[in-house]
């Protein structure tokens, strides 16, 4: 939701706390307040699930988490493990077999699975006679880097069709609140056409409130000090 979204429904806002707080208002005004309240809440309530599913586009579920699990400690800390061992005081052998945190990115997983994948595969058969690994380690290694690059696209694109749908849902209960908004304005017009001093009142509390922020700085023209 944007800021000129927010700034609707707090000026919706205020216009049903105004007509709710006149004196001796028509049942005909009071329904269409409510109305509009109902689809303020409506689009707050769109407004909740976006901001939801705009956050699980960079947060990883239990299927993502699963798999760096998997990976991580089945695989990459083994490996690293024995291979620190090892290879000890090998140049750059540290950073090479450097392994990220479960709750790290799965990208970080993945350059991390290449460089200690490729470690593995060239002392393959010392893993093996020395360290009592199985034939197919480096098989199971692949196949937890698979599901793992598997499980982030899945969670990628799941998570921007979300994200889509849910600013879909935005859009569409802001132009009911819209609707709503309008219907009660004719309403109020109505209502108090001859009561100008009401309807400047209403004009001023219904008022979509401009976007504030710091002015622009006016760019000097030439010859300004």
């Amino acid at each position: 939701m944007n800021n000129r979204q927010y700034r609707l429904i707090a000026a919706a806002e205020n216009a049903i706390i105004f007509v709710l707080q006149l004196k001796n208002v028509s049942e005909r005004l009071i329904r269409a307040a409510e109305r509009l309240r109902e689809a303020v809440r409506a689009a707050k309530d769109a407004g909740k699930e976006q901001r939801g599913a705009k956050t699980s586009r960079t947060v990883p579920r239990y299927s993502v988490t699963r798999a760096k699990t998997i990976l991580v400690r089945k695989h990459l800390h083994p490996v690293a493990a024995d291979a620190l061992e090892m290879f000890a005081g090998l140049p750059g052998i540290e950073e090479t077999l450097r392994v990220p945190r479960i709750k790290d990115a799965p990208e970080k997983h993945l350059k991390a699975a290449e460089r200690v994948r490729r470690l593995a595969e060239e002392h393959e058969e010392e893993f093996i006679k020395e360290r009592d690994y199985s034939e197919n380690f480096l098989e199971k290694f692949d196949k937890a880097v698979r599901d793992l690059d598997a499980a982030s696209r899945v969670e990628r694109s799941s998570a921007r069709a979300k994200y889509s749908r849910a600013t879909d849902d935005v859009r569409d209960e802001i132009k009911r609140l819209r609707r709503a908004f309008d219907a009660l304005d004719t309403r109020v017009a109505e209502a108090y056409l001859e009561d100008r001093d009401t309807l400047k009142q209403w004009r001023r509390a219904s008022r979509v409130r401009p976007k504030t922020g710091r002015p622009k700085k006016r760019k000097p023209r030439n010859g300004d000090a």
